[in-house]
């Protein structure tokens, strides 16, 4: 396979963007992401190829100003999961690959409200067959400084969590 100076690459059997610098025999120099030099061989080097998303673009980033709603100790952020909040068109996802959105997204927006300093938030699940509150009382539970309880959101169930963090002792996912 022929690459040339400068061309991001893949490297078999890891993970990252490595660009080649110098391209000899058999052996490759390349620069990882973090600025490292190593030699490999010309064999284990992968050409890149972007892959298009055909419509299943992310509607917007999260923020803080997303949602808010009351209680009685003032304003909670919340971060609705449903799927069709989340992107424009779900038809071209595997069921995983809409999980595995779900769960990037709430770990995404946990992760801003620890940068916030918010103490307290609402996640809508869904009352669903439970898999994705599963995850996310796994990922909370693994994790020190944070505690999940069920919300009000549903007159047919619990489709919600509120979830507290201890900001002193919380870390990101």
């Amino acid at each position: 396979m022929l690459f040339e100076i400068g061309e991001k690459v893949s490297l078999l059997k890891e993970s990252g963007i490595f660009i080649i610098l110098e391209i000899q025999t058999n052996i490759a120099i390349v620069r990882d992401e973090f600025s490292f030099e190593r030699k490999v061989l010309r064999s284990e080097l992968v050409k890149r190829q972007e892959i298009p998303l055909h419509g299943n673009i992310p509607k917007k980033e999260f923020d803080l100003q997303q949602k808010t709603v009351k209680d009685n100790k003032g304003q909670l952020p919340q971060i609705d999961l449903h799927i069709e909040h989340l992107i424009e068109t779900d038809s071209l996802l595997s069921a995983h690959d809409k999980f595995l959105l779900q769960i990037d997204t709430f770990k995404r927006f946990t992760n801003q409200m620890i940068q916030k300093k918010t103490n307290r938030f609402i996640v809508i699940h869904g009352v669903g067959e439970g898999k994705l509150i599963q995850e996310i009382r796994f990922l909370i539970q693994s994790k020190e400084g944070f505690s999940l309880h069920d919300a009000n959101y549903s007159p047919r169930g619990v489709g919600a969590s509120f979830i507290e963090i201890q900001l002193s002792k919380a870390t990101p996912f």
